[in-house]
């Protein structure tokens, strides 16, 4: 292989590729502590695999470079794709898997030759979790869903939980962008912000927002009242993991509902993602295995 290079793509962080092969995770700020590469590498460790995942902090103006530049880089396997870009995107990809199509968002790429394609393993991440968190599929399916937020993990959770569920309402903080994905997978439309009247019928609530993340606004994405509103026999489900226990999970445990956090959802989505990056390096049990260690 070649020495070791700077990338050549305009990134706002350094990033020296000295492996026979890398992946990366594109994103505003993932060099900040995102958790892909951490899980990513734990994996190729384990495969045997000489590479590594790097954090690319990416504006929306350099992305069509930043593409090009690993499309040209057979070293390139593939990787992950945080906020704001997973919408972003789909129409830069050579092609897009049909879930990510039907989903119009992309947190997954993998070569397949000359070309890169986008896929969607968000929505299966959190189907799994959420199934887990309510008693299975079989339960699920007498729940009746709301998603706060619709970005890129909105759009997937939505899409998956759209025919697995008794009723699935979506809300946003723009209201053509809640119409446009409810015409689209069929569900109801709340108005934002959500109110008491749509909390008190759902008995399974999905954070997609970054409300309560880390590095997002502070706070909860519901009111005390929408909160306290909630069924007892409700479950609350936040697709965020920084960190571990955010306002509206701590709110939701303190009144006695099931809650989960985005944690294992991050995991699930990575393992199903390696796959398609390196398929055949290790059974995704292996992957699960190794990334879960890390």
């Amino acid at each position: 292989m070649a020495g070791p290079a700077s990338f050549a793509g305009p990134i706002g962080n350094p990033v020296t590729i000295a492996t026979d092969r890398y992946a990366a995770i594109l994103g505003a700020s993932p060099s900040k502590g995102a958790r892909s590469p951490l899980l990513w590498n734990a994996a190729f460790r384990a495969a045997g695999i000489d590479a590594v995942m790097h954090p690319m902090d990416v504006t929306a103006g350099d992305l069509p470079a930043v593409i090009a530049a690993l499309k040209a880089d057979q070293r390139f396997v593939g990787g992950a794709v945080a906020v704001p870009h997973k919408q972003a995107l789909v129409s830069l990809l050579d092609r897009v898997e049909p879930e990510a199509a039907r989903i119009g968002a992309v947190n997954a790429i993998y070569r397949d030759g000359g070309t890169l394609v986008g896929a969607n393993t968000d929505g299966a991440g959190a189907l799994s979790q959420i199934e887990e968190l309510v008693g299975g599929a079989n339960a699920l399916m007498t729940r009746r869903a709301l998603v706060l937020g619709l970005g890129g993990a909105g759009l997937a959770v939505a899409a998956f939980l759209a025919g697995r569920v008794t009723e699935l309402t979506v809300a946003n903080r723009g209201r053509a962008t809640a119409g446009a994905v409810a015409a689209k997978l069929g569900t109801l439309v709340a108005d934002w912000p959500v109110g008491a009247d749509v909390t008190s019928k759902v008995d399974l609530l999905v954070n997609a927002t970054s409300v309560g993340h880390k590095d997002g606004p502070a706070g909860s994405p519901l009111d005390e009242a929408a909160l306290a509103a909630l069924p007892a026999s409700a479950a609350v489900y936040d697709v965020i993991y920084q960190p571990d226990v955010t306002p509206l999970l701590a709110a939701a445990a303190a009144r006695g509902l099931a809650t989960r956090n985005g944690l294992g959802m991050n995991l699930d989505q990575a393992v199903i993602a390696f796959g398609k990056a390196v398929p055949g390096a290790l059974d995704m049990d292996a992957v699960r295995a190794a990334m879960r260690a890390a």
